[in-house]
């Protein structure tokens, strides 16, 4: 089956590229996007430096590569980064979670803004990606895999995305359209205003979808999936004001609001999809943050920011009528000193409080969880070459008490096309409210899920070593492992699987162990075509308290593969990258292993507008990102193979 699917996919490579070619002239090569060295972060230390200075594994999406691939979702952009993993229900509307280094526990954020919710989502999951803003306007994602506990406190296990938004620096206008298979519409316009020290960006999106089709495991049959139509609209505003020459005031409001059919499971496999094929819901979201910021471009720069975040989750069928709320309410302040030109320090302190109510589970209770907490970063630049940043981070749970986590790590500048560093941070992930206060009683379809007011806070440790390298200004190679080792890691499972009651609840699993390594390559061929190619392995291992010791965890497929080849032709920009995991349980998974592609092709016909090609799963594979199997057949299946035709101008 990965036979016949590599060869279609080669055969499609060459036809593509082929057609491409023969109608250019000169040619620009478009660089490797995901070890630019030179490229200046800081959601790994919250200073900025450059790569080739930060001892951690981190990538970046840059906005360029958002406008080069048309990417229609933060998501779509984070599947194509190496060592990362997108879990999708399927389709438009189904929860998406992102896993670093294997994990879920991940923390997401927008200009440094937390968004995780405390309710949970899927799995360890804080936040269902769906709900994030537009590709339009985001400047560029930061992503680091590694424990961030140190620095950013719960939720940041396996890592932190921060996406960074876009601000205006000058009068223009810009919209997207774009429609294809199954009835897919997709808007989207920003307007960009600049006048003195006054800046306005504002965004709008709407996508919608009318069904999803799939292709069924073991069969050559695509299946319409019933209720799978979503609509979904979004809008941002962000206003900038310069105070002085180094001060700047920021207002940011998101909004979000998703509508559509909740199916859960695939046709026919009963369960909850018996109670689901006509389930609907909805979510909303409405975010406002202001941010102040002094000592722009100075040594010394600090800022406060203060937010509310709002989301309402309706979930309705035939049976059931059930509400989610919660209310978040935050406040950081941050400060950064350059001691001497070789050790600066950051000291923040940050609150948030969370309202959860849950009316149909939650017994009418609403779970008010507190988090306070101060944190110091210490970054020493000795002997020239070397770095070393030290962290400690101070959290008072109003559930689960005092907590102190630390983190250190070492970079090795070699020179400034390479670095080597180790790193080690303490794990603090407190429990969600539904882990806590969850309870749906038994029904003719499933199961009780039962919460636990008696779990403990994940905690732990995480080592990550790497290197990255660009050997000439043709070819970049980054090689990283890490190690993470967790005590009471939470875990949903059935209470007694050896009888039919089907009832589910939560505990602390005794030890969770995660390992793996990461090879990355990127590669100008000539002046015509670059490749980027990565290989990332994942072994996760429980000891569930079952005398058997320690298991492997079966949900996250040990290896996975990712290869895009690209080239940019005087107006013409194209890639088309596969993606591919092999050694999954069939435990869970039908098909041990998988391969799937994907195709941007863009033509700009004048400066300021373009047209451009999307097709998605070329090969049109029977595959599923999230685990679980009945009777054969996926629970949640991808979709199949799917095209987007669209438009932008800019004026």
């Amino acid at each position: 089956m990965l036979k016949k699917s590599l060869s279609k996919s080669a055969l499609m490579v060459a036809l593509i590229t082929g057609n491409v070619i023969w109608g250019g002239t000169a040619v620009h090569a478009e660089e490797p996007q995901h070890f630019l060295l030179d490229e200046y972060v800081v959601t790994a230390s919250r200073i900025e430096n450059k790569l080739v200075d930060t001892p951690a594994n981190v990538s970046v999406i840059t906005a360029e590569e958002f406008v080069k691939r048309n990417y229609q979702s933060v998501s779509e952009a984070l599947e194509n980064v190496p060592g990362v993993i997108v879990k999708r229900s399927g389709f438009l509307g189904g929860d998406q979670h992102v896993y670093l280094n294997g994990d879920d526990r991940v923390l997401i954020m927008v200009d440094g803004r937390r968004l995780n919710q405390d309710k949970g989502t899927s799995g360890r999951s804080g936040f269902d990606m769906t709900n994030l803003p537009a590709p339009d306007f985001i400047e560029k994602i930061e992503i680091l895999k590694g424990a961030g506990s140190s620095l950013y406190g719960s939720d940041a296990v396996g890592g932190v995305i921060n996406i960074i938004t876009k601000s205006a620096n000058k009068n223009y206008a810009k919209i997207n359209v774009n429609t294809g298979s199954w009835g897919t519409q997709n808007y989207s316009a920003l307007v960009s205003a600049k006048k003195g020290k006054t800046g306005v960006l504002a965004t709008v999106n709407k996508q919608k979808q009318n069904y999803t089709k799939y292709k069924e495991a073991g069969s050559s049959e695509n299946i319409k999936w019933p209720n799978s139509s979503n609509d979904i609209i979004g809008a941002t505003v962000k206003v900038d004001q310069e105070i002085g020459n180094n001060k700047l005031a920021t207002l940011y409001f998101e909004h979000s609001f998703k509508d559509g059919g909740k199916p859960y499971y695939a046709v026919g496999l009963g369960g909850y999809n018996s109670v689901y094929t006509k389930a609907f819901g909805t979510d909303l979201n409405n975010n406002v943050s202001g941010k102040f910021e002094w000592g722009r471009g100075d040594k010394n720069t600090g800022f406060i920011q203060v937010y509310r975040n709002y989301y309402n989750g309706h979930h309705y069928d035939n049976n059931s009528d059930s509400n989610y709320y919660e209310t978040k309410d935050g406040i950081e302040v941050q400060q950064t000193w350059e001691l001497t030109k070789k050790n600066k320090i950051v000291i923040g302190a940050d609150w948030r409080e969370s309202e959860v109510n849950n009316p149909s589970t939650y017994g009418g209770k609403i779970a008010k969880i507190n988090n306070k907490a101060i944190y110091l970063q210490d970054s020493w630049e000795f002997a020239n070459t070397w770095l070393l940043n030290a962290g400690i981070r101070y959290d008072k749970h109003n559930y689960f008490g005092h907590k102190n986590t630390a983190s250190v790590a070492i970079n090795k500048k070699l020179n400034e096309d390479s670095h080597a560093y180790i790193s080690w941070g303490q794990v603090f992930n407190a429990p969600q409210a539904n882990d806590l206060f969850y309870y749906s009683p038994p029904s003719d379809w499933g199961g009780a899920m039962i919460g636990n007011p008696n779990l403990k806070p994940e905690t732990g440790d995480v080592w990550t070593i790497g290197y990255d390298t660009n050997i000439s200004d043709k070819t970049q190679i980054g090689i990283n492992a890490f190690y993470s080792n967790l005590d009471d890691a939470i875990k949903w499972a059935e209470i007694d699987p050896s009888n039919s009651s089907g009832d589910w609840t939560v505990d602390n699993v005794a030890k969770q162990k995660k390992r793996g390594m990461e090879i990355n390559v990127s590669q100008k061929l000539n002046e015509n075509f670059s490749i980027n190619g990565s290989y990332s392995y994942v072994k996760v291992e429980e000891n569930n308290k079952d005398g058997k010791g320690f298991t492997r965890d079966t949900n996250v497929p040990p290896n996975q593969y990712k290869l895009g080849v690209s080239f940019s032709k005087d107006k013409w920009d194209a890639e088309i990258y596969g993606r591919g995991a092999s050694g999954a349980d069939k435990r869970k998974y039908v098909d041990s292993r998988y391969l799937t592609m994907d195709l941007s092709l863009q033509y700009k016909a004048q400066k300021n507008y373009k047209i451009y090609l999307k097709g998605y799963n070329l090969t049109n594979t029977a595959y599923a990102e999230n685990g679980g199997i009945y009777n054969g057949k996926y629970n949640f299946p991808m979709p199949g193979r799917s095209f987007l035709v669209g438009m932008e101008y800019t004026f």
